[in-house]
């Protein structure tokens, strides 16, 4: 994805070169367009060098031949699928709103025929005053995104909201605009289950496995980024993503429940839950000592979450399961499919080293069908990016059929 950041003169313009840096690693090419008073901040030299493309604007030192340079602001605007404004002040907030340019950014922005986010960073009094936010609605009727500034302590000293957004969050929304239409996700409210359960045996020691959640995590982002709303039943211990309804569970009981509550109202559901098999058949009150604990433990079986919820759903609902497996991984899935009778199954084989706790990750998706190609091995943020789409195909197909 080509992306044009602008990079405008508050004090968390430093933040802007992490961000180009960032998204130059992830594959995108960045390229800055610093406005005067941005310069006083950070140089364009920076920007540059961190991005690996040139940056525009305020730049002395900028002397590459450019074959048209009376339109540059016309170039800039068509080159850029997305234009992201990182930090974004009062006063370029309030220059787009009411169609004012007088530097390379700003006629960049009312040129610019893709899209654009914008995240304000400013005092707190600055972003609650009603003319900002009045701007603020108008760039959004404009179908322009904004990643709102968070509540913290600002550079003035006071603590409030105006403190510029995290930048995963504004990384993902950068990506997310960039994301194709997704017209069979929009909207629809879809259940994730992510995470390992954990079964405990006394206070002190539980019963559970690798899984960090990451995925399911990873999957909620991509999934809110096409505007689909998201409802997350979440074990572990990773931060719930912002943006995303996200119910936090212990046990596979726990989890059972919270998720029968949610699915009704839900169209459907993507189980990549790591759920333990078994628990304790009981769970001490006191921690067992070494020399009391008993040399045999003894396990019952959990609640089949998976399968409990597809042999609820009703007409129009649909069920996207997820396995791990050691050894033959894909007869294994087809098994799993043909059992719970679901709609998929993305099967990940975890003896190549990928799965739990991993950065990278291989899925291959399994239907009735038969076998589609591996999705992967990518990161789990752009995997997750690749499942939807391939999610979007298989709903667009039984839409179809």
């Amino acid at each position: 994805m080509k992306i044009l950041l602008g990079v405008t003169g508050g004090i968390a313009a430093y933040k802007a070169a992490d961000l180009g840096r960032s998204l130059a690693k992830r594959g995108h090419t960045v390229r800055c367009c610093l406005t005067e008073a941005g310069s006083r901040f950070i140089t364009p030299l920076t920007l540059a060098t961190l991005t690996g493309e040139p940056c525009f604007g305020a730049n002395p030192d900028y002397h590459e031949w450019r074959p048209n340079p009376r339109v540059e602001h016309v170039d800039l605007a068509r080159w850029a699928d997305v234009v992201a404004v990182v930090p974004a002040t009062a006063d370029i907030l309030g220059k787009t709103a009411n169609g004012l340019a007088d530097d390379l950014l700003s006629t960049v922005l009312l040129a610019a025929t893709g899209r654009i986010l914008w995240a304000p960073a400013m005092n707190k009094a600055m972003w609650a005053h009603p003319a900002v936010q009045a701007n603020v609605a108008r760039l959004r009727s404009f179908g322009h995104g904004i990643v709102e500034p968070i509540e913290g302590l600002l550079a003035c000293g006071e603590e409030g909201t105006g403190k510029l957004a995290d930048l995963d969050d504004i990384l993902e929304a950068i990506e997310a605009l960039g994301l194709p239409e997704r017209p069979h996700l929009k909207g629809a409210r879809i259940l994730i289950t992510a995470g390992p359960t954990r079964e405990d045996l006394d206070p002190v020691r539980t019963l559970t496995n690798r899984s960090t959640g990451a995925m399911g995590i990873a999957l909620a982002k991509a999934l809110r980024g096409v505007g689909a709303q998201v409802d997350l039943v979440l074990g572990g211990d990773l931060p719930a993503p912002r943006g995303v309804t996200t119910i936090r569970v212990r046990s596979a009981q726990e989890m059972l429940e919270a998720c029968q509550r949610l699915w009704p109202g839900c169209q459907g559901l993507i189980a990549s839950a790591a759920v333990a098999d078994q628990r304790p058949e009981g769970c001490a009150a006191e921690k067992v000592k070494k020399q009391e604990g008993p040399e045999t433990l003894v396990l019952v079986r959990t609640p089949d979450i998976l399968g409990a919820l597809a042999a609820s759903r009703k007409p129009g609902q649909w069920v996207v399961g997820f396995a791990a497996e050691s050894e033959h991984h894909v007869a294994h899935a087809q098994g799993k499919l043909a059992r719970k009778g679901l709609d998929a199954i993305l099967v990940n084989d975890i003896s190549q080293g990928r799965g739990f706790g991993a950065q990278a990750n291989q899925l291959t998706p399994i239907t009735a069908s038969g076998i589609g190609q591996p999705l992967g091995p990518l990161p789990k943020e752009r995997l997750a990016i690749a499942v939807v789409a391939w999610l979007e195909d298989l709903l667009g197909a039984q839409n179809a059929g």
